[in-house]
Formats: C-alpha cells, structure tokens, sequence
C-alpha cells in the first residue's frame, strides 16, 4: 500500500516539474498533434455566404467545406477550418459529419484543371472506362501543350474512383509543375473549348431529319433566335430557307464530310444516358460560382461509396517533412489548394456567351414540336455558334 502511495507520489511530482518548465499560456488555444499544430479554427455556419463572410476575418489560412447531411433534401452546412485540422478529424473519425464532405470553389479564387466523369454502364455496354479515362487525358494533356505550352501526362493527373456496379464515376484532378488557372470559370472555359468537338457531335446525333418530300434535306435559316428552352421563335425565316433545300443540303453534306475526320477522335467522349439519349462523357456543369465538389474520401449523402485512388492511377505527390502520403494525396485531390509561387503560370480562357447558351441547349436535348408544325434542332458550328437548323414535318 505504502508503495503503491509512493508511486502516486513520483508521478505527481513529475507532472508538477513538468508544468512549471512548460507553463500553459495566458490565452489557451487548443492545438493539434505535434508536429505540426495549427491553430484551432473550426466554425460552423448554416449559410455559404456567411461562412465565407467569416473567413475573410481570420488570420489562418482557412477554407470553407460543406457538409452534406443524410437526409432526402440534401441539407448542408458550411464549415471554415484549415486543411490541416480537418484532415486530423477527417481521418480520425471522430466527426462523423464528415463523412459526406465537399470543397466548395471559390469564385475568382486560382484553381486546379478538374474533372467530373461518369456514365451508367447498362446504357452502355461496349463501354471501356479506364480507356475513355486515359484519351481524354491524352487529349487535354496535349491541347495544355498547344495552348498554353504546359507540359503534362497521366503521371500528372490525380485519378479519383467512386464507381459502382450501376455507374462509372470517375474525378481527375490535374497537376502540371507550378501551372494553375484564374478561377473554376476560366477552367469551364478551357473544357468547352476544346470539347467544341465532342459537343458538335452530340448536336449532330440530336439532328435526325424525318421529313415528308424532303428527307435528308436541311434548311439554314439566316438569324433565327434561341431560347433556352430549345424553342425558336424565327419561324418565317426557316419557312423560307425550305425553298433552297437541295442547294443546302448539297453543302451542309460537304461540311459535315470536311468535320468527320476532326470529330472522330472525339467520339469516345459520346455515351448514354438512362433514357438512351446522348450526352458527353465529361460533365460541364461542374464549373459554376462557389462550386461543392466532392472530397476524396468522402460520399455523397445516403450511400457508402466514396472516393478513393484509382487502379489505373499514375500519380504520386511529394511528400513533405511531416506528412503522410496518405495526406499528401488528401492535399493534392483539393482542386483550390494551390501555390502562385514565383514561375508560376496561371491560365485563363475566354469563352463566348452565345457559346455557353448554346451548350447548355444542346445539353437539354429539348424540343418543340405539335402536328404540322416544324420540329427545329440546332446543331453547333465550328466555334460553337449556330450554323443551321433541321426541319422536319409531321
């Protein structure tokens, strides 16, 4: 007993040697584990704009996050913390709040080159998702060269696998040495840009001429006007156009015949839908203001499958001192964690407006038809302006 009282007595004293070499500081901040301990910034907000209203008060280095409930709305809320203390709770599980968690973009902030991929595999039987996934690497990898002489390969490209039995789902985040874009808009910018193609062919694949005493032809009407929900409301000029059908299908077959060889290449960026319509393999609405893109490691609310490394992955960052290669990929995966050093080059890319609205039509797929009236489909020209319209009659 008495030793047992000693002991108790050792350790009591050890402590009290401890503390008064190591006195704790007139304002306590929690910090993390060693080595690295920032400090503690760690708020939650109900409303994006009002975390983000906050973060411009900190001293920290600090971003927002937004955490996805598990319940049939989608509810979020907004965290604001660095991205050190949120990797030491985001592995230790020790909030499970965390466990359906996403970036959110900035507007205006410099960015990373991202990607969103998928397509439903029933939809698409022949189908080869990690080869689809190493073209268009190619592809992009290549226009990088070519626009803005960046050099860049697959070894640069972080590969981010959520697939399922139903769906291929795929997130590449690119990394060339020291080269970022202006901001997530200029990044959809660059992608549509050199996606013109792909989209050109989803136009044409939308386009199916079914008319009476005219089959095949297409008529080109001089301005007609697009609305965003697929209707045209410059009829009489299409009416007229009608009357030069032959003359102009002669020329649009030229056309097309002279993009065949362009657009082939981009064929593999074409799948299905679940109805079985056409759409592209990369999603473009994954480049708006203050975009919630998913987390590595994370899943989306409701389901169990999350992001991890993909086995065709071919990169591997660098560790620095004191950090794990687990949170070395962690870092890399965040599309806004970027670095404007000295040689740094930060990419920008315009995109006109006209052209954006007339993706987003072709997107939509929708059309306007009643009996005896023209059923109108507008295909995209070479720089995504329209070129022509289909008619066919009921």
């Amino acid at each position: 007993m008495k030793r047992k009282w000693e002991e108790r007595v050792k350790k009591v004293e050890e402590l009290a040697s401890y503390y008064e070499r190591n006195p704790l500081p007139t304002v306590y901040k929690p910090r993390l584990s060693k080595p690295l301990q920032p400090s503690r910034v760690w708020k939650i907000f109900c409303r994006q704009a009002d975390a983000f209203r906050f973060v411009k008060t900190c001293k920290e280095d600090v971003h927002v996050f937004a955490l996805e409930r598990n319940t049939q709305n989608g509810q979020r809320f907004y965290l604001v913390t660095t991205y050190q203390e949120l990797w030491y709770y985001y592995t230790k599980g020790y909030k499970t709040s965390l466990m359906h968690c996403y970036e959110v973009i900035p507007e205006k902030d410099a960015c990373k080159l991202y990607f969103d991929l998928e397509f439903y595999k029933a939809a698409n039987p022949g189908a080869d998702g990690k080869d689809m996934v190493a073209k268009l690497i190619e592809l992009v990898s290549q226009k990088l060269k070519e626009l803005y002489d960046v050099n860049c390969s697959a070894r640069d490209v972080l590969n981010l696998d959520s697939s399922t039995d139903e769906k291929f789902s795929r997130h590449l985040i690119f990394l060339p040495c020291k080269t970022v874009f202006k901001d997530n808009i200029h990044v959809g910018n660059f992608v549509r840009t050199i996606l013109q193609p792909a989209i050109r062919l989803v136009g044409s694949n939308v386009a199916a001429p079914i008319a009476e005493g005219g089959a095949g032809y297409t008529s080109q009407c001089s301005a007609p006007t697009v609305e965003l929900d697929g209707s045209l409301t410059n009829l009489t000029a299409v009416e007229d156009a009608s009357k030069g059908w032959p003359a102009i299908a002669d020329q649009r077959k030229e056309t097309e015949t002279s993009h065949h060889g362009e657009n082939s290449e981009f064929s593999f960026l074409i799948v299905n839908n679940k109805e079985g319509d056409k759409q592209l393999f990369v999603d473009l609405g994954v480049y708006t203001r203050n975009r919630n893109f998913r987390m590595y490691k994370s899943s989306k609310a409701g389901k169990n499958v999350i992001l991890t490394i993909a086995e065709d992955n071919k990169f591997v960052p660098n560790c620095e001192e004191n950090v794990s290669l687990e949170e070395a990929y962690f870092l890399s995966s965040l599309v806004c964690n970027v670095r404007c050093e000295d040689g740094t080059k930060i990419l920008s890319s315009n995109f006109v407006e006209e052209e954006i609205k007339m993706s987003a039509f072709l997107r939509s797929k929708t059309t306007r038809s009643t009996r005896g009236t023209a059923s109108l489909f507008c295909s995209i020209g070479a720089h995504g302006r329209l070129s022509g319209v289909t008619v066919s009659r009921d």
